[in-house]
């Protein structure tokens, strides 16, 4: 007998991953509820732990599910894979592997409902950087290059802490080279009625975080540079050795950027040993080039994705199932 356990976020999900890794014919044996998140955080998420079982003979379609995760192989694309808004500008090892995914369940490419598609996509991507999540740190670092939308993702995350998780959160910017760019995050503290420091040096870095030692959490706004600025990037850097104590940092990231740009500010941003990401402005684009660029070859838990100036509306978790559905819903083709 194969058993296997799945760390999900409800039963919905362990069946799906069950059914399409096991087959139909495995079984629940037993769920419960377990805390995900490192030792020290009080706040952890609880998630669900499911054990499935199945006979071990049972293996004819596992194998040919196994073959689509792992293997690829080059076969005859129907035109409706290659024109699908969601799949155009996927690479040819995904093209490939959802034909032979039509194939082994019998169903026209054509016909792909989105339900089928979130299950395919969960299937071949296994471990897929939007399904990994990190947990908020109490301290919150935001980075990246000029104009991808730190300091509006800032406010968005602030007042859905601030509104929704009944959070009393702190602002902090050490972006005070860019004209507005204080005021912009004081207006955002303003309306939250929440507390807001800038820091003008490394040395005042922990002086201005202990001001907020009441907070419940602190969201961080750095100088946006070009990822060519190395100079810049090293300043950033000695802003962040300065803060004491465990905290995330985040990369955030526009996907209206071109593809060899957003693998070099990936690359060069490794200065600042980013934790995670960020994907802003999906309002503004017509093609879905970097999903696929990011969803292929980065590791790295993408965080949120935001599509809006509305705060805190325009953002949300970036998992697969919200990707997809906001695809579906917004891209339109002639």
């Amino acid at each position: 007998m194969i058993i296997k356990k799945y760390i999900v976020n409800d039963m919905k999900e362990a069946i799906i991953r069950a059914k399409y890794e096991l087959g139909k014919d495995a079984v629940i044996i037993s769920q419960r509820t377990v805390k995900v998140g490192k030792w020290y955080n009080l706040k952890k998420k609880k998630q669900l732990e499911v054990t499935v079982a199945v006979e071990e003979n049972i293996v004819t379609k596992n194998n040919n599910i196994n073959s689509i995760q792992n293997e690829y192989k080059e076969t005859d694309m129907g035109q409706s894979i290659e024109t699908d808004f969601i799949y155009e500008k996927a690479s040819d090892i995904i093209k490939n592997k959802l034909v032979s995914y039509c194939d082994l369940y019998e169903i026209e490419d054509n016909k792909l409902t989105i339900e089928e598609k979130k299950n395919f996509l969960n299937l071949v991507l296994k471990n897929n950087c939007f399904e990994k999540k990190l947990e908020l740190e109490r301290i919150n670092v935001f980075m990246g290059p000029t104009g991808v939308g730190k300091t509006t993702t800032i406010a968005k995350i602030a007042a859905k802490e601030h509104l929704v998780n009944k959070r009393n959160v702190g602002l902090v910017t050490m972006d005070t080279y860019r004209i507005g760019a204080v005021e912009q995050l004081k207006t955002y503290a303003n309306i939250l009625d929440a507390p807001f420091e800038v820091v003008n040096s490394p040395d005042e870095m922990a002086y201005k975080i202990n001001k907020l030692k009441d907070c419940d959490m602190i969201l961080i706004d750095t100088l946006g540079t070009s990822q060519r600025n190395k100079g810049k990037l090293i300043d950033i850097k000695d802003y962040l050795d300065a803060i004491e104590g465990e905290f995330n940092k985040y990369l955030v990231l526009s996907v209206s950027t071109d593809k060899d740009t957003i693998y070099s500010i990936l690359d060069r941003y490794k200065l600042l040993n980013y934790d995670g990401l960020i994907l802003t402005k999906f309002d503004e684009v017509t093609v879905l080039t970097n999903f696929w660029s990011i969803i292929e070859n980065n590791t790295l838990p993408v965080q949120y994705f935001c599509f809006g100036q509305d705060v805190p509306d325009d953002i949300k978790d970036a998992t697969l199932e919200n990707l997809l559905d906001y695809i579906e819903e917004n891209f339109t083709y002639a």
